[in-house]
């Protein structure tokens, strides 16, 4: 999500969480080194032998989605005369990971009748457009979930833990939640296609490098992106779309563009900050690799003045240094 996997895990922990879940190995074995011993699941089915060994060993709870992963993993979980658990994948229309949800009572059934070294905890699936106002795939999807469950169960196999919310689903619909939900993006404040009182949390921080005095029809940015309209002051901050900078999702994932980032090279007050900041800035030109203008003419701004903006945390560069804040009183602490 952005905020430095240990740290907001650690602060989780804190907060009385104890089932976590990641997305690749590398997050998972992070989790372990620092010490994290809490329950935690890999939602991506690696098939690879040395891959699930490794997360085998460490104790982490396994995405099973194909026959043939099953026989890997009872193979390593042998050798190592270990019980490993896992969560069985159902695609109920993402196209991406889980058993077809129209073919797959028998091959599941066959594989948690024959296990002798996995325990098969739960069953999940994924929504694939949660975040659009029309419910009716969302609606369809969760149809096909149940059902399998249901078949699943009169053929005497059920699950302890079932789950198919995301944050926005878990949000907007809540006779979907099961009995477990997966939140994630509803942690930073920043869950899509929902209306809620969620507080945005990651807050970037900058100074102005340096003000400039721009006289009528002069050029800001690559490709002469802007051209002033009357004498202006300008702030240039040292960040750009190196950083993370202006980066969204939105376009992707509802206008289906090949791209899974886009960059907004003309954003309009981007700069918002209903806290510490009371004013707009306007971004002038292409966003650039390590630098952004923006428009401080009739503002009482001076060079390296602090600037704050809201952001989404998962795009900005890990190499950005993170500072957290972590209790009432204020106190801060510094990522390691």
């Amino acid at each position: 999500m952005g905020f430095g996997i240990v740290e907001f895990t650690k602060f989780l922990i804190k907060n009385g969480f104890d089932f976590f879940a990641v997305a690749t190995i590398e997050e998972a074995l992070i989790l372990r080194e620092n010490n994290i011993k809490e329950k935690i699941i890999i939602l991506t089915p690696y098939k690879d032998e040395n891959d699930l060994k490794t997360l085998i060993e460490n104790d982490i709870i396994l995405t099973i989605d194909s026959e043939k992963q099953f026989e890997v993993v009872e193979n390593i979980a042998n050798k190592l005369n270990k019980k490993v658990f896992a969560h069985i994948k159902i695609d109920t229309g993402f196209s991406r990971y889980g058993f077809r949800y129209n073919d797959c009572i028998d091959t599941i059934k066959n594989i948690v009748k024959n296990s002798k070294n996995t325990v098969f905890e739960g069953i999940f699936s994924h929504f694939s457009c949660s975040l659009k106002e029309n419910p009716s795939f969302t609606n369809t999807q969760y149809s096909r979930f149940c059902k399998v469950i249901e078949d699943l169960e009169n053929e005497g196999i059920s699950f302890k833990l079932k789950h198919i919310c995301n944050s926005s689903a878990f949000f907007k619909y809540p006779n979907m939640h099961l009995n477990c939900a997966r939140i994630g993006s509803a942690f930073t404040g920043n869950a899509i296609g929902i209306k809620s009182n969620l507080k945005k949390i990651g807050m970037m921080h900058t100074k102005i490098l340096k003000i400039r005095e721009l006289k009528k029809n002069e050029y800001i940015g690559y490709a002469n992106s802007y051209k002033t309209r009357k004498n202006m002051k300008v702030g240039i901050l040292p960040i750009g779309y190196y950083d993370g900078i202006g980066m969204s999702l939105i376009e992707q994932r509802h206008r289906f563009l090949s791209k899974v980032k886009k960059l907004i090279l003309t954003l309009k007050d981007m700069f918002i900050d209903n806290s510490i900041m009371l004013e707009n800035f306007k971004v002038l030109g292409q966003i650039g690799m390590y630098d952004v203008v923006i428009d401080l003419t009739n503002k009482n701004y001076k060079e390296n003045d602090d600037i704050y903006f809201y952001t989404r945390p998962s795009f900005i560069n890990p190499n950005v240094k993170r500072i957290y804040v972590t209790n009432k009183e204020g106190d801060i602490y510094e990522e390691n």
